[in-house]
């Protein structure tokens, strides 16, 4: 391939360990398109963010300040307020907003909907070959069992930010200036050796984080009964939620790429979900909590029950249900995924947790 890959969401979560996958494994300019901080201007905070990915990730000697071209932009603006880009052969859109409560639909709306509209046309008028968009696979909403490697249209979705990624994915499919690839990631998580994940601590973690700050709550307001008594939350035990670390979901992208597959949509997801009883368990004896007792009888639940149950509102959809999601697209173009070479079993989220646990204390 001749031409450079431009890149939305370069300081973002997967966005920043998918421009260290490109340039590992390929020879060409990478084009961050990079919102300026609050302090700094979009080119340090690439830097920084990249920096810190880099180190965390063990992925060093990459020529970051060589190959990376930054670009300042706006998704906010047609063109993503960029004018005179030129020579772009893939352009890969993974800037996102993740909140998901009615109250942030404005927000929501105008940088995932009309975020993604804007770099369609900047890929358009920059000559892009292929666009590639970060969506989520769980813009598969409320359906359950297999789920196909498909377009979504009218399928009831959990929260507004589903809803929004499934708008921005029929954006996509109706372009027609060039080929698209819809790329279907799970729940995002750290790092497959080092656990680390840099531009943003959500999913697992997130759960993780609000666990740490109800045992600090307990321990300051509660008594010793309250924090022994076994915390009752709505989850099917025998459900399975996906996980797959983030350097694996970029590698399957870049390959998913590097193959020419036009295939359309690709689930970068894992073919064996963590089961959330003995996961959700070990994660509340981690936080020195009891393991929870499992129900969706909302009218048993104590005060704390109540609030703890607000607290993860967001988590509760995933933890319920059993989708399984098909890869027939993904394998096709890659043979053998990254992601299925993976093993995630107990121990492996228990390392996860250590991580996270000594990252908190840090």
């Amino acid at each position: 391939m001749t031409g450079a890959h431009a890149v939305t969401g370069a300081t973002g979560l997967v966005g920043a360990a998918l421009v260290l996958e490109l340039l590992a494994r390929t020879d060409d300019e990478v084009v961050c398109l990079v919102r300026p901080g609050r302090k700094v201007g979009a080119e340090e905070r690439l830097r920084q963010v990249l920096g810190t990915a880099a180190r965390e990730y063990g992925a060093f000697g990459l020529e970051v300040d060589k190959r990376c071209r930054v670009v300042t932009a706006d998704l906010a603006a047609p063109r993503l307020g960029v004018e005179g880009l030129t020579g772009v052969a893939e352009f890969w859109h993974c800037a996102a907003d993740l909140r998901y409560e009615d109250r942030h639909w404005g927000a929501l709306r105008d940088t995932n909907i009309g975020g993604t509209r804007h770099a369609l046309q900047l890929a358009e008028a920059a000559g892009a070959a292929t666009f590639n968009y970060m969506s989520t696979a769980y813009v598969a909403g409320r359906l359950d069992g297999d789920v196909a490697e498909v377009r979504m249209d009218g399928v009831a979705t959990n929260n507004r930010y589903e809803e929004s990624k499934a708008a921005a994915e029929r954006l996509v499919a109706g372009a027609t200036a060039f080929a698209t690839r819809t790329l279907r990631p799970s729940i995002v998580i750290g790092h497959s050796r080092t656990y680390a994940l840099c531009g943003g601590h959500s999913g697992l973690y997130g759960i993780q984080r609000r666990l740490s700050q109800f045992k600090r709550a307990l321990g300051m307001l509660g008594s010793a009964e309250e924090l022994a008594r076994p915390m009752r939350i709505r989850a099917d035990a025998a459900a399975r939620v996906n996980l797959v670390p983030v350097d694996l979901v970029v590698a399957d992208a870049v390959s998913v790429s590097q193959s020419g597959s036009t295939a359309g949509i690709f689930h970068l997801t894992h073919p064996d979900p963590v089961v959330v009883g003995p996961g959700l368990g070990l994660m509340f004896e981690k936080t020195g909590l009891s393991r929870p007792v499992y129900t969706d009888d909302v009218d048993s639940f104590s005060q704390l029950d109540r609030e703890f149950d607000r607290k993860i509102e967001f988590y509760n959809s995933y933890l319920t249900g059993r989708k399984r999601f098909d890869q027939t697209n993904l394998v096709a173009a890659v043979g053998e995924p990254a992601l299925r070479s993976w093993r995630f079993d107990l121990a492996e989220l228990a390392n996860y947790l250590d991580w996270y646990h000594a990252y908190l204390r840090r």
